[in-house]
This record gives C-alpha cells, structure tokens and sequence, in this order.
C-alpha cells in the first residue's frame, strides 16, 4: 500500500464518513453522537472485516512496520472504527420504534453475516447490499411517507400506520440535502474499504486506474447528482476495434457504402450438400474448451465475454443457463450462412474453462465500462491463473472484416435497407427481399441497429475509409425461433405473412412493435430466391443442427420442444407459407439463384 493512499487518502475517506454520518442538516445544523446499537454493530461491521480478510490488522500494526508507520496504521484504523459507527448512526433513524426496528435489523444482518460470509468479495457485496437496501428504506421510502409536502394518500397512510402502532412508528423528516450526504458518506465508506487491502494488478491486463483523487471525485459527483448513471470513458476494445472515435468513418462515406452494401452471395457449398450440425474441422464438436481472460468491452443483454485460445485467437464467449438466446444463434447462423447471407460463426462446445476470469465476467466488464475503476468492480483483479468453467456455452468468430460507422455501435436499421442502389453496385431489390423475408421467418424481433453491422471484408478497402464491396450482416441474432427466444409453440403460431395474397410481411405482433423493421411488400423474385433455397435444405441437415444446437435440449423449452421432428417440421411449415403465397403481385422473372 503506497504512503499516500494510508497516510492520506484513508484517514481522510473515514472521518469524512466519521462527520457526514452524524451531520443533521436542517434549522439549526446538528450532530448526532452514535447510539449505543450503532457501536455495537459497528464493532462486529470490524470484526466481519477482519474475517473475511478485508481488513488485515498486521498490515497496518504488525512489528515489521517502523514506528512512524504503525502510527500512522493506528490512525487509519481508528478512523475506520468511527467510520463503521457512524455509517449505521446515519442509516438509523433518531428515536422511536424505527430506531429499534432498524437496530435490530441490522444486528440480525450482521450476525447472519458474520457467521456465514466468509471471502472478501462475498463480504464486501453483502455490505453493499445491506446499506443500499437501508439507505432505499430510509431516505426514500420514509421521507418520501413522512414528507411535509406529501400528497394526500402519503398523509392517509402515515396516519394509518400511526394509528395502527398506537403511534409508535414516528418519524421525523430530514432536510432533502441529508439524502445526498448520506449517498455521499456511504459511497466513500466503500471505497474505503475497497482500498484497504487493494489486490494485485496482472500486468497488461488491467487498464491503470485513475488516481485515487480522481476516483473520489467522480465518486462525490454521483452523490452529488443522485444518479448511479456517472460513467468515465474506459479506452477498451470490442474484438479488436476501438471504440474511439477516431476509429469511424464520416456519415457521407458511410452512407454511399450502404448504398452499395451486398447482403447475399451464392453460397460456397450448394445448401443441399450444407453440413449443419457441425462445426467447422478446425474446431471440433463437443469440446470442453480452455481459453484466457481478455479485458475487452462487451454490449448487449446476454451474458459475454472475450477470450484468446492457445492459438492466439481471441474469440467472443457467449454463457448462462436458462438462456436460449445461445443455442437460437447456432440454428439462426448456421442457416443465414448455409443459404448465402453473411453471418459470424457460431460454434457449439460442451463448456469453456477460462482462465483469469472474474466470478461475473459480463457484470464485471459493464461496471468496468461505467465506473471505470478496478477495485470496485473487480475486487480480486484479474490476470490470475485461477479458472472458472462455464456451461452451458457457445463460441462466437466475427465475420472477418472492420465495422463501418460513423457512430458507436451504429449498424444498420432495417428501414435503411431501402436505400440500397443496384444501379449503385449493391444488391438487387430480389435479394434484399429475400433477406426480409429470411427474417421473418426466423422472427428476428430484436432488430434494433447495433444487431445488425455494415462490414468492409478484408482486403476490400478503398480510398478515404470507404469500401469497394461492403456487406451487411445480421450480427446478432439470438432473439429468434420465438417471441422471446426459443419457443416452439409461439414460433411456429406466428405467421410469415401479414397478408399472403399481398405478399406482405410484418413484425408488428412481436416484441417492440417490429422495432426497426417496417411492413413491406415481398417482390416476386425475393420470393422465390429464399423458397429455393430453403427447399434445398435436407430436412436431416435440419434435424441435426436442432440437436447439435442444444435447441432440443434447452431447459425452458416444453416437451414437445424437446423433439427434433418438432423443430424441423415448424420450420418446413414456414417454407410452406412461402410456397403457398405466390406469385406476388407486380410478379417479375426470379433471378438464377447460382448467380
């Protein structure tokens, strides 16, 4: 531990919580002493500190230490023992039944904890918890009942509680800026005791944190706005890409790419010899995989994160029971490929053994994102040789290429798929239609920009941060076989048409109202481009990428989910639709599929 930060910076966090914690601010100003529970339960707050090794007492008065420095540990462990009172002075109200309500509360809290919380990280969330939960009963709850100003129903119920408690549940409103000290004091609190016994940074792995000054200021200024919204900017990457803008092109350069985007080409493999249910020879099926830990930043709601395999790729992993948003990626990918759409590489594995993992990957990655600190949302730090294993998981490869963008996770929304010119060398009206209707029939809800990309393939850069053949993907997506995901009753009631005689499509019955994806007429030709190609599809290649999916096997799924005949017979139904439905009107001459 540096001088600076025990000589200084801890003395100075816990006797300001010492202050604030009986700082009552109102006419006049006053200061609470701590009562008697407050004591008792900040004293065994201490000692769960020391049993969880949050607190390590050698560390700051051990005979190794020189004289000057065990001054100086004295201090800082007086300060926190004040601290530690005062933080339940302040959660506490004054007087009353409230007063012994909360008392008991929290001695039964940290009586449970004491005796059954052991670790540091487990320690420190338990805390976190208990004072959020206080601080929410007492400075929300109570002042929003207790409120001079209060409506008539606060007024109601608070006469009828009193009335009820023969008037012992009494309380006394604070002033309003009492709520932001008491945030304020709370969060230095914590952070006090994330800087106690700060754990080793792995070299390379961790981005430096910001100076403790500058951590206490974003700190205070949270507090001060009352919002948990406060983010610093972390410099981390996605899959290789900065996020920065320097990294992005202009809005005119993005704009005639899309006009010349290509969303399909003729499959390399003709879709009747497509090998579904397996992955690619290079990574074999049902592995239990081992990868390394990469700090990178992830988005979206699905639980991720990044991990470099011993061959030095760095790959997206995709985890979490009850999800099946992961096994609805497998199917949905492999299809979009297998008939000529781009898609990233979804690759099926039995579980993934990363190593340098936090206990929470994804949850760690976005407190990293917002707070921007270490010791907060990663308390044991990273870049140790510990490994967690999760299952189940899938492995996701980018189609390789750079985003074009002119804004963070911009992508492409579906009603910008209007604006692709032919005559501009992007794809024909047939094949944008086919894609629409491709997405339909997967029921691709979750459609919003950041689910789709606007790719420059390698090799294929030009001038100026432009792209000679760009090409535009669904990047992501989980959110299909259903509405929500994975759900073969309500997937297969869905219909493709919203009028087959129109040959018109909608999503407006799903999740988001169809989100960016408006209604639109089907041509002829997209019509009968994705037909034969999905008539092309052997229905055992179907049946087995439902099973080699893990689709059959999803916990949330019904009985009949559970049958491989089911999936492949719903999805022959969707073909069937499609095949019933024409010819649309303004019918055209379907191009050559193996164009």
């Amino acid at each position: 531990m540096s001088i600076v930060r025990e000589a200084v910076v801890l003395p100075l966090l816990f006797l300001t919580v010492t202050l604030l914690g009986g700082l009552r601010l109102g006419s006049p100003v006053r200061f609470v002493p701590p009562p008697l529970i407050a004591i008792v339960v900040g004293l065994l707050t201490l000692a769960a500190l020391i049993q969880a090794a949050v607190l390590e007492p050698r560390d700051f008065i051990g005979a190794h230490r020189k004289p000057p420095e065990r001054t100086s540990g004295v201090v800082v462990l007086l300060a926190l023992g004040a601290a530690s009172v005062q933080v339940f002075t302040l959660l506490t109200p004054d007087r009353g039944l409230l007063h012994l309500l909360f008392g008991a509360f929290f001695l039964i809290q940290l009586l449970t904890t004491l005796a059954g919380t052991s670790g540091r990280t487990a320690l420190l969330r338990s805390l976190t918890v208990l004072f959020g939960a206080a601080f929410v009963l007492r400075y929300i709850v109570l002042e929003s009942l207790y409120a001079p100003t209060g409506g008539t129903l606060a007024r109601v119920l608070t006469v009828l509680i009193e009335g009820v408690s023969l008037g012992a549940l009494q309380y006394e409103p604070a002033a309003p800026a009492t709520g932001y000290l008491a945030f304020l004091a709370l969060g230095l609190y914590l952070v006090g005791l994330f800087l106690l016994r700060a754990p080793p940074v792995g070299a390379g792995l961790v981005p430096r944190s910001s100076s403790t000054a500058a951590i206490v200021r974003v700190l205070v200024l949270c507090a001060l706005a009352g919002t948990l919204g406060c983010r610093q900017q972390a410099r981390v990457q996605e899959s290789g890409e900065t996020i920065a803008a320097a990294g992005r092109v202009s809005s005119e350069v993005r704009e005639r790419d899309l006009r010349r985007a290509r969303v399909w080409h003729a499959p390399a493999i003709d879709p009747a010899q497509a090998v579904l249910g397996q992955n690619p020879p290079d990574f074999p099926d049902g592995q239990d995989l081992t990868c390394r830990f990469v700090l990178d930043h992830v988005g979206g709601r699905t639980p991720k994160f990044h991990c470099t395999l011993p061959g030095g790729e760095v790959v997206k992993v995709k985890y979490g029971a009850g999800n099946g948003e992961l096994h609805g990626e497998v199917v949905a990918t492999r299809l979009l490929a297998a008939l000529g759409f781009s898609a990233d590489q979804m690759l099926a594995v039995h579980s993934v053994r990363c190593i340098g993992c936090p206990v929470a990957p994804f949850q760690t990655l976005r407190c990293l994102r917002q707070v921007g600190w270490t010791a907060v949302c990663a308390p044991g730090g990273f870049g140790s040789d510990r490994a967690r294993t999760f299952a189940p998981a899938v492995i996701e490869r980018r189609l390789p290429g750079r985003a074009i963008e002119a804004a963070e996770d911009q992508g492409w929304a579906w009603f910008e798929l209007d604006r692709i010119d032919q005559a501009a060398g992007g794809s024909p009206p047939a094949d944008v239609d086919a894609l629409r209707l491709f997405a339909v029939v997967l029921g691709h809800w979750d459609n919003k920009s950041e689910n789709q990309r606007l790719v420059c393939p390698a090799g294929q850069d030009g001038p100026g941060g432009s792209c000679v053949e760009p090409v535009a993907v669904m990047q992501d997506v989980g959110a299909t076989f259903g509405p929500p995901k994975l759900d073969l009753p309500n997937w297969r009631a869905t219909p493709v048409w919203q009028d087959p005689a129109a040959c018109r499509v909608s999503m407006k019955t799903l999740p988001f109202g169809g989100g960016t994806f408006p209604d639109r007429q089907i041509s002829e030709a997209g019509r009968a481009m994705l037909l034969h190609l999905l008539e092309r599809l052997p229905d055992a290649e179907l049946a087995e990428l439902f099973t080699a999916s893990g689709a059959t096997a999803y916990d949330s799924v019904n009985g009949e989910g559970r049958r491989t005949e089911a999936w492949v017979a719903a999805f022959r139904d969707k073909v069937g639709q499609i095949r019933a439905a024409g010819p649309c009107p303004g019918a055209v001459t379907a191009p050559a599929v193996g164009r």
